[in-house]
């Protein structure tokens, strides 16, 4: 069965349909846009849009006045719904945020990253069976709260929901801790941060071919491939894939890249694609890391040839698109059915790095 509590729990978008109080957004950019273009399409009225203290500059948004937080509250008082548009990693950001939350109604709206059906109530109807058998073939309890917390947190959009995090360094110390790994892809290899990562917490590694597709970042991809002592680092500047070939992709050196091009202020450029077939027909891969902003599904596909025959270790990120947190674990245990499969997730917000350990 399904866990209750997940049952017990409103949709987001439910709630802000039937709220009196004034709804306001707190940022702006991609995610703003979406957020908006959800609330639109529901009846959902904002009332405006705020940034920080400090922050506010004379600009619009959609047409709103981007105000002060401060002012905000002396024209509209303490009882506004807030909801938040960006995501962050940096302290003093999360405490504001944390204060944010204790003060007003906060939540944080889960809008797909690269596409796919927003998660709410029907979806997860839908889907709940699938769910639930998902849930039983993780291999410990905290991948199974993880997992709880993940549908709660797309279901509400409540911040209680990303509090369950570890050290993401220290996860892959221990989840690999006496074994044999020496040749790794890190795919979606962003400027080397993944590479340095594995490369300090598994001993082991000699080889790391790091894929990374966009142009700007590549290039200082290149310049840590030449730093790292720990071990050789190959860089290879390409989109991971299900065909060789070439892929229209989004260019903005940030979590905004990617090939389903969702970032409208980013530039569109063209890169060449490979399978992982193709990059490892002549190498055996001990351990493949996919974090590539929405292509995960397809770059698997590209990987079947490599996964059945080497039957590498995984790490696979599920939070790019909404189906991803139960399309992906399924193709990796149909193709892997002996692994074991362990959730992991460092502290960001919102849902953001939740990955999948095949082992």
């Amino acid at each position: 069965m399904m866990v209750p509590e997940i049952w017990n729990k409103p949709s987001l978008w439910d709630v802000l349909a039937a709220e009196k109080r004034p709804i306001f957004l707190y940022g702006t950019g991609n995610g703003g846009d979406k957020i908006l273009d959800v609330c639109a399409a529901r009846g959902i009225s904002v009332t405006g849009v705020f940034a920080s203290d400090g922050f506010v500059r004379s600009r619009t948004f959609r047409d709103m006045p981007v105000q002060a937080y401060s002012d905000v509250t002396a024209a509209y008082g303490e009882d506004i719904v807030i909801l938040l548009a960006f995501g962050t990693t940096l302290p003093e950001v999360t405490a504001f945020i944390d204060m944010l939350d204790e003060k007003h109604p906060l939540y944080i709206p889960e809008v797909p990253l690269y596409g796919g059906a927003l998660f709410d109530r029907e979806l997860l109807t839908a889907v709940h069976p699938t769910l639930t058998e998902l849930r039983s073939l993780l291999a410990d309890e905290h991948s199974r709260l993880l997992f709880d917390d993940a549908i709660l947190f797309r279901l509400t959009g409540e911040r209680k929901y990303l509090r369950r995090t570890t050290d993401p360094t220290a996860d892959i110390r221990t989840l690999f801790a006496g074994r044999d790994i020496r040749t790794m892809l890190d795919g979606g290899a962003f400027r080397g941060d993944s590479a340095a990562m594995y490369a300090e917490a598994i001993p082991t590694l000699e080889v790391i071919h790091a894929a990374e597709a966009d142009q700007r970042t590549h290039r200082h991809l290149c310049a840590y491939a030449e730093s790292e002592t720990r071990c050789q680092v190959i860089p290879h500047h390409c989109a991971l894939w299900d065909s060789d070939g070439e892929l229209t992709y989004t260019s903005s050196a940030s979590r905004g890249s990617g090939t389903a091009g969702q970032n409208h202020r980013a530039k569109t450029v063209t890169v060449t694609a490979l399978t992982i077939d193709t990059l490892f027909r002549d190498t055996k891969p001990d351990l493949i890391k996919l974090d590539v902003e929405g292509a995960e599904n397809n770059a698997l596909r590209g990987a079947e040839k490599t996964i059945l025959t080497h039957r590498p270790a995984m790490s696979v990120s599920l939070y790019h698109r909404t189906e991803d947190l139960w399309t992906l674990p399924w193709l990796l245990h149909e193709f892997l059915p002996e692994k074991k499969l362990y959730l992991r997730r460092p502290d960001c917000i919102p849902f953001w790095d939740l990955t999948l350990f095949a082992l």
